[in-house]
Protein backbone atom coordinates (compact mmCIF):
# COMPACT_ATOMS: atom_id res chain seq x y z
CA UNK A 1 0.00 0.00 0.00
CA UNK A 2 1.49 3.62 -0.74
CA UNK A 3 1.01 7.07 0.74
CA UNK A 4 -1.70 8.09 -1.26
CA UNK A 5 -3.70 4.62 -0.29
CA UNK A 6 -2.55 4.79 2.88
CA UNK A 7 -4.05 8.63 3.37
CA UNK A 8 -6.92 8.12 1.27
CA UNK A 9 -8.27 5.13 3.80
CA UNK A 10 -6.97 6.86 7.47
CA UNK A 11 -9.42 9.94 6.01
CA UNK A 12 -12.29 7.72 4.97
CA UNK A 13 -11.67 5.94 8.44
CA UNK A 14 -12.02 9.37 10.25
CA UNK A 15 -15.10 10.22 7.76
CA UNK A 16 -16.60 6.50 9.30
CA UNK A 17 -17.15 5.43 5.11
CA UNK A 18 -16.70 2.15 4.45
CA UNK A 19 -15.00 1.09 1.53
CA UNK A 20 -17.30 -2.32 1.61
CA UNK A 21 -20.42 -0.46 1.81
CA UNK A 22 -19.59 3.04 -0.40
CA UNK A 23 -18.90 3.19 -4.23
CA UNK A 24 -17.15 6.59 -3.96
CA UNK A 25 -15.01 5.22 -1.41
CA UNK A 26 -14.10 2.00 -3.21
CA UNK A 27 -13.15 4.03 -6.33
CA UNK A 28 -11.48 6.88 -4.23
CA UNK A 29 -8.96 4.29 -3.06
CA UNK A 30 -8.19 1.74 -6.29
CA UNK A 31 -7.62 5.51 -8.24
CA UNK A 32 -5.18 6.25 -5.12
CA UNK A 33 -3.57 2.52 -5.29
CA UNK A 34 -3.13 4.20 -9.09
CA UNK A 35 -1.45 6.62 -8.55
CA UNK A 36 0.88 5.36 -6.08
CA UNK A 37 2.05 2.75 -8.97
CA UNK A 38 1.77 5.94 -11.84
CA UNK A 39 4.55 6.01 -13.66
CA UNK A 40 3.86 9.32 -15.34
CA UNK A 41 2.93 12.53 -14.09
CA UNK A 42 -0.07 13.24 -16.61
CA UNK A 43 -1.96 9.74 -15.22
CA UNK A 44 -1.17 10.61 -11.55
CA UNK A 45 -2.62 14.20 -12.01
CA UNK A 46 -5.87 13.50 -13.77
CA UNK A 47 -6.21 10.42 -11.32
CA UNK A 48 -5.44 13.00 -8.24
CA UNK A 49 -8.06 15.26 -9.53
CA UNK A 50 -11.06 12.94 -9.18
CA UNK A 51 -9.56 11.49 -5.94
CA UNK A 52 -9.76 15.49 -4.71
CA UNK A 53 -13.41 15.45 -5.88
CA UNK A 54 -14.30 12.04 -4.38
CA UNK A 55 -12.99 12.89 -1.02
CA UNK A 56 -14.74 16.44 -1.35
CA UNK A 57 -17.77 14.59 -2.02
CA UNK A 58 -17.43 12.14 0.68
CA UNK A 59 -16.77 14.56 3.33
CA UNK A 60 -19.95 17.12 2.11
CA UNK A 61 -22.00 13.89 2.70
CA UNK A 62 -20.58 12.66 6.18
CA UNK A 63 -21.11 16.13 7.36
CA UNK A 64 -25.20 16.13 6.37
CA UNK A 65 -24.91 12.91 8.37
CA UNK A 66 -26.02 12.87 12.42
CA UNK A 67 -23.27 11.77 14.38
CA UNK A 68 -23.77 8.56 16.04
CA UNK A 69 -22.53 6.33 18.83
CA UNK A 70 -22.21 3.28 20.11
CA UNK A 71 -25.35 4.17 22.15
CA UNK A 72 -27.19 4.95 19.73
CA UNK A 73 -26.46 1.70 17.98
CA UNK A 74 -27.81 -0.07 20.82
CA UNK A 75 -30.74 1.67 20.99
CA UNK A 76 -31.78 1.66 17.98
CA UNK A 77 -30.92 -2.55 17.85
CA UNK A 78 -33.11 -2.78 20.87
CA UNK A 79 -35.97 -0.36 19.47
CA UNK A 80 -35.75 -3.36 16.20
CA UNK A 81 -35.99 -6.21 18.67
CA UNK A 82 -38.69 -4.67 20.33
CA UNK A 83 -40.44 -3.73 17.54
CA UNK A 84 -40.47 -7.73 16.89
Amino acid sequence: MGTVERAVRSELRSLRVSVQANGSAALAVSLARQIDSARGAVAAAAAAGQVRALLIDLRQAAAEQPERDVIDDLNARRAKRAAG
